[in-house]
C-alpha cells in the first residue's frame, strides 16, 4: 500500500515537472512580447516629448505642443531636405491637408508676420532718426566706413524729395492720398513721411504697415519714416491742417506744393 502511494506521488511529480517544462518557453516568450511592447510604447512616448526649449519656441510661434511635434516630423522628412531652415508656420501650412488646420496656420502666420513687420519698421524709424542726428544732410565723407558711405550715397542720390506730413492716427482717411503720392515717386525721387508730434516709433510702424509699406522699401531709402522735428516749419506746413504734401527740388532747393 505504501509502495503504491509513493509510486503515485512520484508519477504526479514527474507529470507536473514535464508540464512546467513544456510551458516555460511559451510563457517566457509571452512575457518577453509584453515587455517588448511596453518598452516600444515607452519609446514612442519618449519620442513625442518636447524639451523646455522646444515648448518655449512653440509658444513664441503661437503654436500648440502637438503642432511643434508635427513640425519636427515634417522637417525630418523630404520637406527638411527641400526647404532647410523653413519656418514652422510655413512648413506646417504647406504640408497640411486638412483645410481647417491649414486656415489656422495661415491666420497665425499673418499675426506673426504682421508683428515682425511692425518691429522692423519701428527700428527703422529709430535708425533713421539716429542717422540724421549723426550725419544730418551732410554729403558723403570720403573716409567714412563702408556702411556710413552707403547710407549717405543712397540718401543723396535722389533729385527730388516728396514730403508727406501726416498724423499717425490717419489710417483709412489717408489711404487714397498715400497711394497717389507713392505712385508719383519716380526712380530718382524719394518719399519722406513726417509724423505729428506725439507719434512713437511703434505707432509709426503700425501706420506704415496699414499702408502696406514694406520694410525693404524703407531700408532701400525709397521711403523714409520720420518724426516731424521742426520740418513742418521748414516746408511751410501747418501741423493743424494735416495731411499735407510738399515737393523739394534737391538741385534748386525750391519747395512747392504737391501737384503744382
Amino acid at each position: 500500500m505504501i509502495r503504491k502511494t509513493l509510486l503515485a506521488s512520484l508519477l504526479v511529480s514527474v507529470i507536473t515537472a514535464d508540464i512546467a517544462i513544456a510551458q516555460t518557453p511559451t510563457d517566457t516568450r509571452l512575457m518577453g512580447n509584453i515587455s517588448s511592447q511596453a518598452q516600444s510604447s515607452l519609446d514612442q512616448k519618449s519620442g513625442m516629448q518636447l524639451t523646455d526649449e522646444e515648448r518655449s519656441l512653440a509658444k513664441q510661434w503661437m503654436l500648440k505642443e502637438s503642432d511643434w511635434i508635427k513640425y519636427k516630423k515634417i522637417m525630418s522628412g523630404p520637406r527638411g531636405i527641400w526647404s532647410p531652415g523653413l519656418d514652422p508656420l510655413t512648413a506646417l501650412g504647406v504640408s497640411e491637408t486638412d483645410p481647417a488646420e491649414r486656415e489656422r496656420y495661415a491666420m497665425i502666420w499673418m499675426k506673426v508676420e504682421s508683428r515682425r513687420m511692425e518691429l522692423e519698421l519701428a527700428f527703422e524709424v529709430e535708425r533713421m532718426k539716429a542717422a540724421k542726428d549723426l550725419f544730418g544732410e551732410n554729403p558723403v565723407v570720403i573716409d567714412a566706413p563702408h556702411w556710413e558711405q552707403e547710407w549717405n550715397e543712397k540718401y543723396n542720390a535722389t533729385t527730388t524729395h516728396v514730403a508727406l506730413f501726416v498724423n499717425d492716427f490717419c489710417l483709412e482717411d489717408c489711404e487714397d492720398l498715400v497711394s497717389e503720392v507713392r505712385k508719383s515717386v519716380s526712380r530718382n525721387s524719394r518719399l519722406d513721411i513726417f509724423f505729428n508730434d506725439g507719434a512713437s516709433a511703434e505707432s509709426i510702424s503700425k501706420w506704415a504697415r496699414h499702408m502696406k509699406i514694406d520694410p525693404e522699401i524703407v531700408r532701400a531709402r525709397k521711403v523714409t519714416l520720420n518724426f516731424e522735428s521742426g520740418k513742418a516749419e521748414e516746408f511751410g506746413v501747418d501741423l493743424d491742417n494735416l495731411p499735407a504734401v510738399r515737393t523739394f527740388n534737391v538741385a534748386s532747393g525750391d519747395i512747392t506744393e504737391y501737384g503744382e
